[in-house]
């Protein structure tokens, strides 16, 4: 790694440190609120049982001075005679006896009150306030997990972006080596149009022929390779933009919204608690006194100002370092890279457009179930509010007379009690599930947003420059036929030598380029009949998936590549293993466990190691696009558990494989610490960001494996009389492959390798030919070319048909065609006519080839040349010769 990008990892290690700093001292600060609260509650209910003993005891001390003053007035000499008319003064003793008496009763009541039922409901208050702050916590432990989760997907996707981006800037740099060294081998003179002078090996040497083909043959390689290192580097650099792109949405969406939500749920009921009590409290001072107190028209306003929304500002402008914003995550770009934003350029923009379509849908489904979510949590909200509010004591405890109401439908505070925390318990349940949408729809959005504004930007250079055609192939072979689903996997490896069986490769290539955000992807089951005829094909040695166009459900593709693991005898995860496979499900999450399933993997064979590496690879790279596809690896791990291993004989499998699937989901989400490294176990991995598959005769990655190399020709020379030349054999008729670029009007393309040609025994026949043309291999050597005379050119080798272009022309009709007008080469002309009228015959065919070529020359020349895709301001460029 440069100096640059340690620095930048460093910067980025430091703002992801600070980040777990501010989200403990968020979860620090929720539990120093609660105890702030426990506490005031608790100081207000010592006050209060204080107050409440105190008041019991001033009215027991009051009612016993009215209980003696009682006993004297009851000595009084008119006490005793039992007048009717007691004394002025009697009187008013007797009305100071019973104010005391009234008086004492109302002490006592209020401090029943303040050491019975407000202290209990403060208590309940307290109990309240813990309990939501623990679920509380649980919450926002849960949301900065995700939050956590959505940054630590920004590392390794950046790591692949620098990897295949200094891929595709090695791959360049090779391709302007080879370049460089063909111009200087071209820059010789040719020995084809050289002036004489002495024999080779004699005075100034000449390059061979050889030569300057293998270093042309040398730049096509690498140009194929540069273009699919940088397909691959763009692919990654869009998945690392639009990872950073949710990270940072995610982030938002958690300090601007998701922290109000928590901090309102851990704050859920104290303020209405607090006011009901305070205010069952000044009743019961207004009861105790006579009527309304003045003093307690300060309380009164202290409890209608109890302000929610107040308090939670103030907290977070306490706390700025843990309630504040961050910085974004800025985006690194590798060395010399100057794209910035997701491009959508030649092939990417069908999958990025797929991929769009499945956002749009996924967010439509999102948008309706928070509709209703928000709805339910409103709902709810309503329903403790009702409850809360409910008196949850009898009145007689304060004084109050119960109600005459004959059919009274007062609810027990027990059961209303339970109704509160349940409904308490629903509300909490509904807002998880709301912040976990919401977060989800964040990060989609995101995406969204991005991919949107790539494909506009890809559509205004569409407007400027035209996208050449998508050219279909015939689809490749593969090299075990008959063998596409085997049962045994050691015994495939070691008779053909493939550690990944050709299925596998081709499922999972094809799942990589099409269906990663898939919804469903695995657990939707596919067409019986398509799944049936994918393994027919693999089984006949072909692979069906090779050709891109080819529209086969992703489903049905899924469904083969379970089909094939779940056909395997033995299981890659055999019976013998399960008990130590679940051992380590009971095992606390972290590298113990992930060691311990290392040890127990350790115990397989080499080919099912390196089999499962790459599968499990996959599987953990389709988990990352979850919030697409609704596919993490618990529920991976269901689709695949089954068809991965077996369970020993006599098992319940209700019970165990639940168990054996939560080994299975662990493979999942770390499969880099639970396998070897290639350094320890040699094999194939997998890849992130694929290409088409080039080593089959694909069209639009131009294959050249097997590319001959040409001969220069002037500007304006007919396509036909093109030499054509290469030091290797020409290839067996099958996938169409291409020759080297020949130079057509400035520019150079490609011309096939095979054409059709017309039999020996062919003769027009009313119009039509008995023999259908067929398809000859094109020789090296030959030139396509057809002298005025009619005979040979001199660069046909002898013996060969004459090349001609039925099957894209069509039926030409031949002038001067007896039976042997068309015999190839070997038959002689009868007559002067007839040799003039066969050369007219094979100057017009040669005329109609010549124009089909050159049609399709300028389509090829269409293509684009090696350049980074999205670079900004740069039209198709085409390939430097």
């Amino acid at each position: 790694m440069s100096t640059h990008g340690k620095l930048r990892k460093a910067e980025y290690d430091a703002q992801v440190k600070e980040l777990r700093s501010q989200l403990g001292e968020q979860l620090r600060g929720l539990e120093t609120q609660a105890e702030a609260k426990q506490q005031l509650l608790q100081d207000l209910g010592d006050f209060l049982r204080r107050k409440g003993e105190l008041e019991l005891e001033y009215g027991r001390g009051l009612e016993r001075a009215a209980e003696r003053l009682g006993a004297r007035l009851r000595e009084h000499p008119a006490m005793r005679r039992g007048d009717q008319d007691l004394p002025s003064g009697l009187q008013c003793c007797q009305a100071v006896l019973l104010q005391a008496r009234q008086a004492g009763r109302e002490h006592g009541a209020l401090g029943e009150a303040c050491v019975g039922p407000l202290n209990l409901a403060l208590a309940q208050l307290s109990e309240d306030v813990g309990r939501l702050t623990k679920k509380a916590k649980e919450l926002q432990q849960r949301s900065q997990e995700d939050l956590l989760a959505a940054v630590a997907e920004v590392q390794p996707a950046l790591r692949t972006y620098q990897g295949y981006q200094a891929e595709a800037l090695s791959a360049e740099a090779k391709l302007r080596e080879a370049e460089r060294q063909e111009e200087k081998r071209g820059g010789r003179p040719n020995p084809s149009s050289a002036p004489p002078g002495p024999p080779a090996g004699v005075g100034a040497k000449t390059p061979r022929r050889g030569s300057m083909t293998k270093g042309e043959r040398l730049v096509e390689k690498r140009l194929v390779r540069a273009q699919e290192a940088q397909l691959k580097a763009a692919k990654a650099r869009n998945d690392y933009l639009l990872l950073l792109g949710a990270a940072n949405a995610r982030l938002r969406v958690h300090f601007l919204h998701d922290l109000d939500h928590l901090l309102d749920c851990c704050d859920l009921g104290f303020h209405t608690g607090l006011a009901r009590t305070l205010q069952r409290y000044m009743g019961a001072e207004r009861r105790a006194r006579g009527g309304p107190l003045g003093r307690l028209e300060g309380l009164d306003g202290a409890v209608r100002g109890l302000d929610p929304s107040g308090d939670k500002a103030k907290v977070m402008e306490a706390n700025p370092n843990a309630y504040c914003l961050p910085p974004s995550f800025e985006y690194q770009p590798h060395e010399g890279d100057e794209v910035a934003e997701v491009v959508a350029e030649g092939s990417l923009r069908a999958e990025l457009s797929q991929r769009l379509q499945q956002l749009q849908t996924r967010l439509s489904a999102l948008d309706l179930e928070n509709e209703e979510l928000s709805k339910t949590l409103q709902a709810t909200l309503g329903s403790l509010a009702e409850l809360m509010g409910t008196e949850e004591h009898d009145g007689s405890e304060l004084g109050i007379q119960e109600s005459q109401d004959p059919t009274p439908t007062r609810t027990p505070p027990g059961k209303r009690r339970a109704q509160l925390q349940e409904t308490e318990s629903f509300y909490l349940a509904k807002l998880s599930d709301f912040l976990r949408d919401r977060s989800v729809q964040a990060k989609l959005e995101s995406k969204r947003d991005q991919l949107q504004a790539a494909l506009k930007r890809a559509a205004s250079a569409e407007k400027l420059y035209r996208t050449p055609q998508r050219l279909r192939c015939p689809r490749p072979l593969s090299q075990c036929p008959g063998q596409g689903f085997p049962s045994d996997l050691e015994t495939f490896v070691q008779s053909t030598g493939e550690p990944i069986p050709l299925v596998v490769k081709s499922c999972i290539r094809y799942i990589n380029l099409h269906g990663l955000q898939h919804e469903g992807i695995f657990r939707v089951p596919g067409s019986q009949v398509e799944v049936s005829e994918l393994r027919n094909a693999f089984e006949r040695g072909e692979d069906p998936l090779a050709d891109p166009v080819t529209p086969i459900s992703l489903d049905s593709v899924a469904g083969a590549l379970k089909l094939f693991f779940r056909g395997l005898q033995p299981p890659l995860l055999p019976p013998e293993l399960y008990n130590d496979l679940i051992a380590t499900d009971q095992l606390p999450t972290g590298p113990y466990r992930l060691a311990q399933l290392h040890a127990v993997l350790s115990q397989l064979s080499a080919p099912t190691l390196v089999l499962l590496r790459y599968l499990f690879a996959f599987l953990n790279h389709l988990s990352q696009y979850s919030d697409e596809n609704l596919m993490d690896a618990h529920n991976l791990a269901v689709c695949f558990g089954p068809a991965l291993g077996g369970l020993p004989p006599g098992t319940d499998p209700v019970g165990a494989q639940p168990r054996f699937n939560a080994a299975v989901a662990a493979l999942v989400l770390q499969p880099d610490a639970a396998f070897p490294a290639p350094p320890a176990l040699s094999g194939p991995i997998y890849e992130k960001c694929m290409a088409l598959h080039v080593d089959d005769g694909d069209c639009d990655s131009l294959q050249l494996e097997g590319v001959a190399e040409e001969g220069d020709a002037p500007p304006g020379t007919s396509p036909s009389a093109l030499p054509i030349s290469c030091d290797d054999p020409p290839m067996a008729p099958g996938p169409r492959r291409w020759w080297g670029r020949p130079e057509v009007n400035g520019a150079r393309s490609l011309i096939p390798h095979t054409f059709p040609v017309l039999p020996e025994c062919a003769s027009p026949v009313d119009g039509e030919f008995k023999n259908p043309p067929t398809e000859t291999t094109l020789e090296p050597s030959s030139r396509l070319r057809v002298d005025s005379s009619g005979t040979q050119g001199r660069g046909t080798s002898p013996g060969r048909r004459r090349i001609t272009h039925f099957k894209e022309l069509g039926h030409m009709p031949l002038s001067g065609g007896g039976r042997g007008g068309l015999h190839a080469d070997r038959a002689e002309p009868k007559s002067s006519g007839d040799r003039q009228g066969l050369a007219q015959t094979f100057t017009e065919v040669d005329k109609a080839v010549s124009r089909h070529m050159t049609s399709v020359f300028q389509e090829l020349r269409g293509r684009a040349a090696l350049k980074p895709l999205g670079a900004p301001n740069s039209p198709p460029a085409f390939p430097k010769e």
